[in-house]
């Protein structure tokens, strides 16, 4: 079920909001990123317009804040004083996790979280059943020349208010995880503080397929071309690089789907109703080698990333997802956007699109180096 628009008109957070450490998205503006990260206040503003995105709630970055005792943030001020060598820094950050993850949570935010969840689960119609995706949302990440993709935590099917609270609580010890840590020292972001993440609730969509859409040639940069993958559930594991997704190269300007690639999917991230929450398991043979997406659905999402490119002004890359048993466009969901980082400053065509390059390897082959490096590694040109 989408949000509904009809309550966010208007540009700003309503005032009531101020002080709020929890707040619906029906409240979250762009203007609200410094309390909730661009990845949630992105999904606000698109709430606004009328896009079609997941319902939900954000725990604001200063509720951590305000949780962590005064002895616990002064233990991880000390932690890190003299974090020097990449060992060091790995040998901290599990402490740090643990330490934050020992923290109980305080009666208020814990009564502020199960207010809004009731809210939510009242909005959907989905009462006791609803499942949420819960999902860190850093302030200083998806911006214009780091993304942070993949550097904080997402738990998905987490389903009764405990879980969430326990998510969230997760989520919050991530931003401490060492990989996170060293790609901050690596971009000269500095320390990370426990002020800097929020949390994002949001529904979770009854997926059949996933993905995101460049709306730029991730390899070559070409902004005449935009770039889908996807995978039959949920999108985890495209964007995780568990699978060899499904692929088609779409000529922006018309729309034409210029090449297609048939992935080998061998897994898919899918709900398991035993374990109660999303799982990376085996995908039914009958999928693996069937397009999960038709060229009515790959059209219709590249024209809609297209026009958030066109909002943004920059190339995006945009997380989407197909609802099972809806019927186009009322499927289509859009998870979040940011701009895209390797490419991001590459001027726009200044002529008619040309086709595509011929690829390096065999047509219709995998070369997992190549996608290694523009995906996991973002190295422009590759």
């Amino acid at each position: 079920m989408t949000a509904d628009a009809g309550a966010r008109a208007g540009g700003g957070a309503p005032a009531s909001t101020a002080g709020a450490v929890v707040l619906d998205l029906g409240d979250i503006r762009i203007a609200d990123a410094p309390r909730v990260g661009p990845k949630v206040a992105r999904l606000g503003q698109l709430a606004v317009a009328g896009w079609p995105v997941p319902d939900g709630y954000a725990v604001t970055a200063d509720a951590l804040g305000r949780w962590l005792p005064a002895a616990a943030r002064a233990e991880l001020t000390a932690m890190f004083a003299e974090s020097g060598t990449d060992a060091d820094l790995h040998r901290l950050a599990v402490r740090a996790q643990a330490l934050i993850e020992a923290q109980p949570l305080p009666g208020w935010l814990s009564a502020a979280v199960g207010s809004a969840h009731e809210r939510l689960r009242q909005r959907t119609g989905l009462g006791e059943g609803l499942r949420v995706a819960v999902r860190s949302s850093a302030v200083g990440e998806d911006g214009s020349r780091a993304s942070f993709a993949g550097q904080y935590a997402t738990y998905l099917g987490v389903q009764d208010t405990a879980d969430v609270l326990h998510h969230i609580r997760k989520c919050w010890a991530s931003g401490f995880a060492a990989h996170a840590l060293h790609y901050r020292r690596r971009l000269s972001a500095g320390q990370f503080s426990e002020d800097d993440l929020a949390v994002g609730v949001l529904e979770l969509v009854d997926v059949r397929s996933a993905g995101v859409v460049f709306t730029i040639d991730p390899v070559s940069g070409d902004r005449s071309l935009m770039v889908v993958e996807a995978n039959w559930g949920f999108g985890e594991s495209v964007v995780a690089g568990h699978v060899t997704p499904d692929q088609w190269v779409v000529d922006k300007a018309s729309g034409a789907i210029v090449r297609r690639v048939t992935g080998a999917k061998y897994v898919w991230s899918a709900l398991d109703p035993s374990a109660g929450k999303v799982v990376l398991s085996p995908l039914p043979g009958e999928l693996g080698e069937r397009p999960c997406l038709d060229d009515d659905e790959v059209r219709y999402l590249c024209a809609k990333a297209a026009q958030i490119e066109r909002d943004e002004g920059v190339p995006q890359d945009v997380e989407w997802a197909i609802a099972r048993d809806r019927p186009l466009p009322a499927s289509v969901f859009i998870l979040q956007h940011r701009p895209e980082t390797t490419w991001g400053d590459a001027p726009a065509p200044a002529g008619p699109a040309q086709p595509p390059a011929a690829p390096s390897a065999p047509a219709g082959a995998w070369d997992p180096v190549q996608y290694a490096l523009r995906n996991v590694f973002k190295v422009p040109g590759r």
